[in-house]
C-alpha cells in the first residue's frame, strides 16, 4: 500500500519509520497514505528511538509451525508517543515480563530478504 513501501524498505535498511506530515507536522504510526489529522497525502519519514513500554502481553501456545511455542505477544506503546504496535516478545520468558517495563524495538532480517521487527525488554540494573 502507498505508505507502507517506504516503512517496510526502512526495516530492510535497519531502520524503525514513522511517517510525518509535510502539512502540519503530525508524526504517526502505523503507516498511512495520509495524516490522520490534516489528511494531507505529502508525507516525510523519520527514524523512531526503537524504545517503548510494554502496555499488555500474551503468551500463545498453538502457533503456526515455523513459530515456536510458547510465542509471546505484546502491544507496546512507542516512546514518540506516535502508537501502539502488536510484536513478537523475544528474549525473555513470561516469568521475566511485566506490564510497563522497558522494551527496545530490534529488527530481524531474514533469509528471503524480508525484515520484521520485534520488542526484546530492557534491563534494568
Amino acid at each position: 500500500s502507498r505508505g507502507g513501501k517506504e516503512f517496510w524498505e526502512g526495516l530492510q535498511a535497519g531502520k524503525f519509520l514513522a511517517p510525518k506530515c509535510k502539512n502540519c507536522g503530525e508524526l504517526f504510526f502505523p503507516p498511512r497514505s495520509h495524516c490522520p489529522e490534516c489528511l494531507n497525502d505529502s508525507l516525510l519519514w523519520e527514524e523512531l528511538s526503537g524504545k517503548g513500554i510494554l502496555h499488555s502481553w500474551t503468551e500463545l501456545f498453538f502457533v503456526q509451525p515455523e513459530f515456536d511455542a510458547p510465542f509471546l505477544l505484546g502491544l507496546v506503546d512507542l516512546a514518540e508517543g506516535v502508537g501502539r504496535i502488536v510484536t513478537r516478545i523475544a528474549g525473555e520468558t513470561a516469568d521475566g515480563l511485566c506490564i510497563g517495563m522497558p522494551v527496545s524495538i530490534r529488527i530481524a532480517a531474514h533469509s528471503d530478504g524480508m525484515a520484521l521487527y520485534y520488542a526484546e525488554p530492557l534491563r534494568t540494573k
